[in-house]
């Protein structure tokens, strides 16, 4: 009788240390499915930076490639759950790498973006800047000035002053 009482608790106690594992994985489980679309969400937004730094001018092309740097970082994680050996240790130390590896990559593509910004910014002012000037020229012809006195005046090349004037039909 005692035998099937010390049985009985063996299986109720193993049942439980099934049961908790279970949920250990559950648990572990949505958390990496989390960061996986965390990871997927950063490449869908490193892959639309990508496309606009295609449209900036060149000096945004110097910029390192950033799905290289997610690569290798992958590799890196992959070798580090491999040499690791309980596997739900390996699990709670790639989160945390993962955690760690994903702020930095904010921080990064916040920088990027900010960058852009500023680039697109200099980038409408310069626009702004020679509409002013090509008005200033057209007005000034209108006034009497040769090109010559207009490119010094206005410290523009002679041969965009002549430009300006053909294509405004003055000239």
């Amino acid at each position: 009788m005692i035998e099937i009482f010390a049985f009985v608790g063996f299986l109720l106690i193993l049942g439980l240390l099934i049961v908790y594992f279970y949920m250990r994985d559950q648990a572990i489980t949505k958390q990496l499915g989390a960061y996986e679309r965390a990871i997927d969400e950063l490449n869908g937004r490193i892959h639309n930076l990508e496309q606009k730094t295609d449209e900036l001018p060149s000096t945004l092309e110097n910029l390192p490639d950033f799905s290289l740097e997610l690569e290798e970082m992958e590799d890196k994680l992959n070798q580090k759950l491999n040499d690791l050996g309980d596997p739900l240790l390996k699990a709670i130390r790639a989160i945390k790498q993962m955690e760690n590896e994903m702020k930095r990559i904010h921080e990064n593509l916040d920088e990027r973006i900010t960058k852009i910004e500023e680039n697109n910014k200099l980038n409408s002012i310069t626009a702004t800047s020679k509409l002013i000037n090509e008005k200033a020229i057209i007005e000034l012809y209108k006034n009497g000035y040769s090109a010559e006195e207009i490119a010094k005046r206005e410290r523009t090349p002679l041969g965009e002053v002549e430009l300006i004037l053909k294509i405004a039909n003055l000239k």
